[in-house]
């Protein structure tokens, strides 16, 4: 399911306020909705976006023809087997079962204070530096996250 537009106005207002800078990476981009968002958003950064599945992300692309944004790049790739080391930031909207599988994959690659923002499902055992809640149908929640973690 794609990101909501509240939702999305919202993540890139928390964004803006932290000043951020570097790659961003959002796993699981899905249609790209969000990634364009944080592309024409955030000029300056590097926008890197995964997505696994093909229909997705060959219409991601397309559209990124017309929507030229030269500091996104879209990758068809399972971001599981993607190194996130270099991540400033990191974005992703994904399923429970999949938060805890990746949990693991971030405190093991990710350099101590990196932004983690979750929309909708937290991180099992990660505890949030903040959550905001959206004033949408849902009350959809985004967990915000300093990584904390040497490696």
């Amino acid at each position: 399911m794609p990101t909501s537009p509240k939702v999305k106005r919202q993540l890139l207002h928390i964004l803006s306020h932290n000043e951020i800078q570097g790659t961003i990476y959002e796993l699981g981009s899905g249609w790209g909705t969000l990634a364009f968002a944080l592309a024409q958003r955030f000029p300056k950064c590097r926008i890197i976006a995964y997505e696994n599945s093909l229909v997705p992300y060959i219409y991601s692309q397309i559209y990124k023809l017309v929507i030229k944004t030269e500091n996104l790049h879209i990758k068809q790739e399972n971001f599981f087997n993607a190194p996130l080391s270099k991540a400033d930031v990191i974005v992703c909207y994904l399923s429970p079962n999949i938060m805890a599988c990746l949990q693991p994959k971030l405190e093991s690659e990710l350099r101590q204070g990196t932004l983690v923002l979750t929309n909708t499902f937290a991180l099992p055992s990660w505890i949030p530096q903040q959550t905001v809640e959206v004033e949408d149908l849902y009350g959809t929640k985004i967990y915000i996250y300093l990584n904390q973690n040497k490696i």
